[in-house]
């Protein structure tokens, strides 16, 4: 069985600590997500990943799902956005690797492998 491709974000977390657990306790290893970004504040959260991005990234492992892989054009038609800023949105989160942009002819196609984004507030 496969582990699920998820992208988890810890916002206020102590990344040294988890490792430090981690080594300590490699039976944690298990229930350890693979990749994981350690921010501090929810601003560093916003400048990264703004709700639109969250929201594009939502929108395409939704495709993913329906096994669908949908051009910019389109995305931007169902997200009601113009294509000008998804097309933007797009090449930052290829950036991030969390999306990948093909050329098919005339169309950029649009796909993520993730199957979820997991946001943890630590305190």
């Amino acid at each position: 069985m496969s582990k699920k491709k998820l992208l988890t974000i810890v916002i206020g977390g102590d990344m040294e600590k988890d490792e430090r657990e981690f080594f300590e306790n490699p039976q944690k290893a298990v229930n350890q997500p693979q990749n994981t970004l350690y921010l501090d504040s929810y601003e560093q959260l916003h400048e990264i990943l703004s709700p639109a991005k969250l929201d594009l990234l939502r929108y395409l492992i939704q495709t993913k799902r329906q096994k669908q892989c949908k051009g910019v054009g389109m995305v931007a038609k169902d997200l009601k956005r113009k294509q000008e800023a998804i097309s933007r949105d797009l090449h930052h989160l290829q950036k991030l690797k969390l999306v990948e942009l093909k050329k098919e002819k005339q169309r950029v196609l649009a796909q993520t492998k993730l199957e979820a984004i997991q946001i943890v507030v630590k305190s």
